[in-house]
């Protein structure tokens, strides 16, 4: 079952992806923060929808880390959407997921104390040679 819910989340995140390409292609710059507003409302609209059906309310921590989240989130589709401005989508999605890959390694060794294999080590340092080769 997390293998199936992993594959759909992959598959949502590249069609998210696709739409901020598809916004910056149409020319739609100028409504960035109407998209913004959309994608934020969303989900906040269906978590409200959910919790309220299960009758929960969540604790102050949750709310805090969910508002940090959004916060990132909102930031990073902003900077996405400006570097698609600006270079090419070949470019910028590889390097977006990659640097993914060895910040959240990096911060799971840092914070979490996570020990990586020899395969996942090698993983890393062939995303961040993908990553100066791309760029």
């Amino acid at each position: 079952m997390s293998f199936l819910l992993l594959m759909i989340a992959f598959v949502l995140t590249g069609a998210i992806s696709v739409a901020n390409k598809a916004l910056v292609q149409m020319g739609l710059g100028d409504f960035r923060d109407s998209y913004l507003l959309a994608y934020y409302a969303a989900p906040t609209l269906l978590a409200l929808v959910h919790l309220t059906m299960r009758r929960e309310g969540g604790n102050v921590a949750d709310r805090r880390v969910g508002l940090l989240m959004g916060i990132g989130g909102a930031l990073s589709t902003i900077c996405f959407l400006i570097a698609l401005q600006h270079m090419q989508g070949i470019v910028a999605f590889p390097v977006r997921s990659l640097g993914n890959l060895v910040v959240t390694a990096i911060v799971s060794i840092v914070a979490w104390k996570e020990q990586l294999s020899r395969s996942q080590w090698i993983g890393i340092i062939l995303s961040l040679v993908a990553i100066w080769l791309i760029y």
